[in-house]
């Protein structure tokens, strides 16, 4: 039966008319869409795919080879090159999967990048499955990360268990040791994973109920959800966040860590933050420390989290210094009614109030107490530190059996 609400998508929000012009295999069931620009090695991530245990249907991989109308000439020329050695790579030998190359170099300046690169393979994917009257699954994943062999068929098995499941964000692992790289760059990116998964710690010690990982290359959509909640937007970094922001609160998302990524932690300037414009910030400073938020930002806010509930017929009692100011300079004490007068009874007030304190929200305050109260520390002591207050166990670690001691614990 087709979808309803394929065709109003797509003559709404693309941003292209159709690209590829095959028809689909009457078998597709899963699109993995790869945004590129100036990525060094594809080969290695298609590599990764091909190895994938099969899924069920048919998989296609849609690349876009993206680049700005005021970009340099031998930009385009280097995708143009990438998109020939791919088809000749394709071509080789019988494939397991269709691989199909879109290039896209004229990009209005204001948009071009990753989250319009993404929006354009995404939309193709979804004009793909309405050729064929399929709610497949699109993936996203990026050209210089590598994925587990499982990596197919169990974001498969989950939607597949879960009709009312839209989006899954899969679990993550940046290489830590290799002869691709430096081992300053390694060291970097032990750190900065190390930041991440601190941080999403932290929110679930303070009770913040949408802390999960967003992670562009490690996630997939229902084709149906991605045109409900209005496809992919086109921030030039921060996509991932927004868009997976659209599920989580609506209990429609699931993290998967049965499999995984594995993105590169390469230095990057492509976009204007990210783990690659992380890594190059480090390398480019004095490599001895990587600052994250205070653990007591997280302590502060959980006395206001710890009280949701009661907000419905009480003021907030016994905030934190930071949180009461940051309540102040929200306006909470007038936007605590509003809240409630939008809610039927006590069940549905917590997740209105979570609507208004959403993840941007809760950045924004992190922000705040950094800024007013709480100077940032090492990362490594900060992930010590709420180790011991949400665990009871004080350790004396370094970085790597830190990151590793928090990858198990959100497993």
């Amino acid at each position: 039966m087709p979808i309803d609400t394929q065709r109003t998508y797509l003559q709404k929000h693309r941003f292209a008319p159709r690209q590829i012009e095959t028809p689909p295999d009457r078998g597709l069931t899963t699109v993995v869409v790869i945004p590129s620009h100036r990525e060094p090695k594809l080969l290695p991530t298609l590599q990764s795919l091909e190895q994938c245990q099969p899924p069920k249907g048919k998989v296609e991989i849609i690349l876009v080879f993206n680049s700005s109308i005021k970009a340099e000439e031998r930009v385009r020329q280097f995708h143009q090159q990438q998109i020939q050695e791919v088809k000749r790579w394709a071509k080789a030998k019988k494939r397991n999967h269709s691989y199909h190359c879109l290039h896209f170099d004229q990009l209005p300046h204001k948009h071009a990048g990753v989250g319009l690169a993404r929006k354009i393979g995404m939309d193709e994917a979804v004009d793909r499955f309405e050729q064929i009257d399929h709610d497949g699954i699109i993936f996203c994943t990026d050209g210089d990360t590598s994925v587990a062999d499982n990596y197919l068929v169990e974001v498969e098995a989950a939607f597949h268990a879960n009709a009312k499941l839209e989006a899954i964000g899969l679990d993550f692992e940046h290489p830590l040791k290799g002869k691709n790289h430096p081992p300053e760059v390694y060291r970097a990116i032990i750190q900065y994973e190390l930041f991440l998964r601190y941080y999403i710690g932290g929110l679930r010690f303070a009770g913040f109920p949408y802390a999960f990982h967003t992670i562009g290359s490690a996630m997939a959509v229902r084709s149906s959800a991605y045109q409900k909640r209005g496809g992919m937007n086109r921030r030039k970094a921060g996509e991932d966040f927004y868009f997976l922001h659209k599920f989580i609160p609506e209990g429609r998302f699931q993290e998967l860590t049965s499999t995984r990524v594995y993105p590169s932690p390469r230095p990057s300037d492509r976009v204007p933050f990210g783990t690659g414009r992380a890594i190059s910030k480090y390398l480019a400073g004095n490599q001895s420390i990587y600052p994250t938020y205070d653990p007591r930002t997280f302590s502060d806010l959980k006395t206001l989290f710890d009280q949701v509930k009661d907000l419905y017929t009480k003021a907030p009692q016994a905030l934190a210094p930071s949180v009461q100011a940051f309540c102040e300079a929200e306006n909470f004490e007038t936007k605590l009614p509003e809240l409630r007068a939008n809610v039927r009874n006590l069940a549905s007030f917590p997740k209105r109030f979570y609507q208004w304190f959403d993840a941007l929200k809760v950045l924004k305050y992190v922000h705040f107490a950094r800024d007013h109260y709480y100077p940032e520390v090492e990362v490594g002591q900060a992930a010590a530190d709420l180790w011991e207050t949400r665990l009871g166990e004080r350790l004396s670690l370094n970085h790597q059996d830190w990151l590793l001691k928090y990858r198990t614990q959100q497993k």
